[in-house]
This record gives structure tokens, C-alpha cells and sequence, in this order.
């Protein structure tokens, strides 16, 4: 049974494999419609040789940087060394020394000079290095299911960036592809955690219950907030997008609610009956009710924390703007009917109720199963 069990795995890890290469290879294409020509713009690797000259101050607002101008010496990437001008303010503050790399923007429009200006830093290696730490750590402390879930990641990343992300560009239903994606992306990554079992399916079905229950949340709440997606800062942008593209932008908000939430859905999900199924092995004679109860007391621990952690996350993610805000004097009830705060209290608050909704749904389901299947599960199946 053991063997079967690893040979399914194999077959799993490696059509997700040949589906991350198929992705990389042939993605979604449709509309080439560019809000901005970029042809002529090229962003190339170059290493500053010399600073032939530098006018430097200490900012007045006490940040901490240098404000002024350089003037470089740099190698492009392709071996050809040219001078340009390195302007440093508050905002574009980007302060290099010979032999540092960074980003240069080469705009080489026809019939004219091209024109360098520096872009940012080279922070490609940097990154490198930290997905790499990130992926070493969970290799070395997940063994196989470390690797499997670096794969899973992989595959949620490539399929939303170029299969999710160029159907909606090009019309097709926010509904129906982050339902698709939601779907995809849950059982590949409990697939590969579980293998083709019992319990790969009822986490699946579980995690669907709980994205369901937020999208029936967030439709409802959206009709009485009175939320479209052209409540969006990227409104005008999106405007534009659909009279070329036919992006739906209505229905716009659903599927970023929907990826927003699946982690932490299937966090609790997979979490609760993982938990159940431990506890119906250990125990003699398991019942379904005790079960079920087990797993609302589990998911009453979880909810406390897992509320805090979205809640969190958005305070962080909206901490700058909050603090705009604040130096507008926004008034309670403007602050209230803004279009910002209700479209992310709307979608971070039903995420958060899916999260909660999931408990239940996870302790009936595992009580239910394991109440009932101990035996079978004790044996490995």
C-alpha cells in the first residue's frame, strides 16, 4: 500500500511539473493592446565603473539620505560604457558607488540619440538569495512535503500569472477563472500534500465550501455597499483596458477576494481535519458527534489567531495610506463611505468570515468521515 501510495505522488509531482513547463512555455496570449508604446525602452544590468563627480546634501527632513546628483561611469551588459546623470530626491533616492550594478533604462527611440537614466538597483540577486533561503528552509524542515510544497507555489504563481491573469485581461469572468484558479490551486497543493486520498478530497471540499460562503458574503454585502470595481484606485486604468480588451470589470473584485482568501481557508481546512483524523486514529471507538466537537473547540483556537493574522495583514498593507489619511483630517462618516475603506473592509472582512465559516464545515465534514472510516484510516488507506 505504502509503495502505491509514493508511486501516485511520483506521477502527481511530475504532471505538475510538465504543467509548470507548459505554462512557462506557451501562456495564455490574446489582446497585445499596451496602454504605454514601450518598444523603444529597454531596462538593462550595468555596473558603475567611476562617479566622476557627485553634488551630495543631507536630506532637510532628517530621512537620512543624500539628495543631488551623480555623475557615472557605468558598463551596460552588453559591454558598452556610457556617462550619464543620477538624480537623488526623497522619492528616487538611488545612491551608488563604483562597482555596485543597477537597472538602467535605455529609451533608444529611431532616427534619435538613446537616452540613459538610472531605474533602480540590481536587486536580482538579493531575491534570488531570499527565495532560495525561503525554499532551503522548507526543503530541510518539510523533507518531501517541503519540496512538494515549493512545487505547489510554483504552479499557483505561473498558472495566476500567465493563465489567470490573461483571461481577465482579455475579457474572460473574474467568477468563473478565480473559481477556476481557487480550484486548480487547492488540489494541486493537496494533492501533492495528501497524495490521491480520501483526505486530499475532503479538504478540497471543504475549502470550496469556505470560498463559496465568501462569495456569497461578499455579493451580498457588495450590493448593500454598493461596490463595483470602478471604485478601484486602478479604476481610470481599468476603464481604459476595457474598451480595448473587453475586461470585465464589474465582477472584478470577486476573483482578488477569492485568491485573497484560499490560504487562509485552506489553512483552517486542511488544519481541522488533518487534526481529526489524528485524534479518530488514536482514539478506540471515535464518535461522529465527538468529533465534530473536537473540531469546533480546535477551530475556535484557530479563529482568534487567524482573524488577527488578516486583520493584520491589511492594517499593514494600508498602514501608508491610513496615515494619509489622518494627515487629511478625514471625518468619521467620510472615512466610512469612502470607496477605499469599503471595498477593503468588504473583502477582507468576508475572507475573514470564510475563514470562520470553514470551521464548521471542516469539523462536520472530518466527524462525519472519520466517525465512521477509523478502522480504514488505521490501516493506511
Amino acid at each position: 500500500m505504502k509503495g502505491t501510495t509514493q508511486r501516485n505522488r511520483l506521477i502527481l509531482e511530475v504532471l505538475v511539473v510538465l504543467s509548470v513547463v507548459l505554462m512557462l512555455v506557451h501562456p495564455v496570449t490574446g489582446d497585445s493592446y499596451r496602454r504605454f508604446a514601450t518598444d523603444t525602452l529597454h531596462y538593462v544590468r550595468a555596473t558603475v565603473e567611476e562617479v566622476i563627480s557627485q553634488e551630495l546634501t543631507d536630506s532637510p527632513l532628517n530621512t537620512g539620505q543624500k539628495l543631488g546628483s551623480q555623475h557615472l561611469l557605468v558598463r551596460l551588459s552588453d559591454g558598452q560604457e556610457v556617462e550619464l546623470d543620477n538624480y537623488l530626491t526623497e522619492t528616487h533616492n538611488i545612491l551608488l558607488q563604483a562597482g555596485e550594478t543597477a537597472i538602467v533604462c535605455v529609451d533608444a527611440p529611431e532616427n534619435a540619440a538613446p537616452y540613459y537614466t538610472i531605474y533602480n538597483y540590481d536587486r536580482f540577486l538579493p531575491l534570488v538569495g531570499l527565495i532560495g533561503v525561503f525554499a532551503l528552509l522548507l526543503i530541510a524542515v518539510g523533507r518531501r512535503k517541503g519540496l512538494d510544497a515549493c512545487l505547489s507555489i510554483l504552479f499557483t504563481l505561473l498558472f495566476i500569472l500567465r493563465v489567470t491573469l490573461p483571461v481577465l485581461y482579455n475579457g474572460g469572468s473574474p467568477v468563473g477563472m478565480g473559481l477556476l484558479t481557487v480550484v486548480l490551486s487547492t488540489a494541486v497543493s493537496l494533492a501533492l500534500l495528501h497524495g490521491p486520498t480520501v483526505q486530499c478530497l475532503l479538504g478540497c471540499a471543504t475549502t470550496l465550501l469556505g470560498e463559496l460562503a465568501a462569495c456569497a458574503l461578499f455579493g451580498v454585502f457588495s450590493q448593500f455597499l454598493h461596490l463595483t470595481g470602478f471604485q478601484t484606485d486602478s479604476a481610470e486604468g481599468l476603464l481604459l483596458i476595457a474598451q480595448n480588451t473587453g475586461l470585465n470589470i464589474r465582477t472584478l473584485l470577486f476573483a482578488g477576494m477569492m485568491i485573497a482568501s484560499l490560504g487562509a481557508v485552506m489553512d483552517v481546512a486542511v488544519s481541522i481535519l488533518s487534526a481529526l483524523r489524528e485524534v479518530a486514529g488514536a482514539a478506540r471507538t471515535p464518535l461522529g458527534k465527538e468529533l465534530f466537537h473536537s473540531g469546533i473547540r480546535l477551530g475556535q483556537d484557530m479563529i482568534g489567531t487567524m482573524s488577527n493574522t488578516l486583520i493584520f495583514a491589511f492594517t499593514g498593507g494600508a498602514l501608508a495610506t491610513m496615515l494619509v489619511f489622518f494627515s487629511y483630517g478625514v471625518q468619521f462618516h467620510q472615512l466610512f463611505s469612502s470607496d477605499y475603506l469599503a471595498v477593503e473592509l468588504a473583502q477582507g472582512l468576508c475572507s475573514t468570515a470564510a475563514v470562520i465559516l470553514t470551521v464548521p464545515a471542516a469539523a462536520a465534514i472530518g466527524g462525519a468521515y472519520y466517525g465512521k472510516h477509523s478502522l480504514k484510516h488505521k490501516s493506511g488507506t
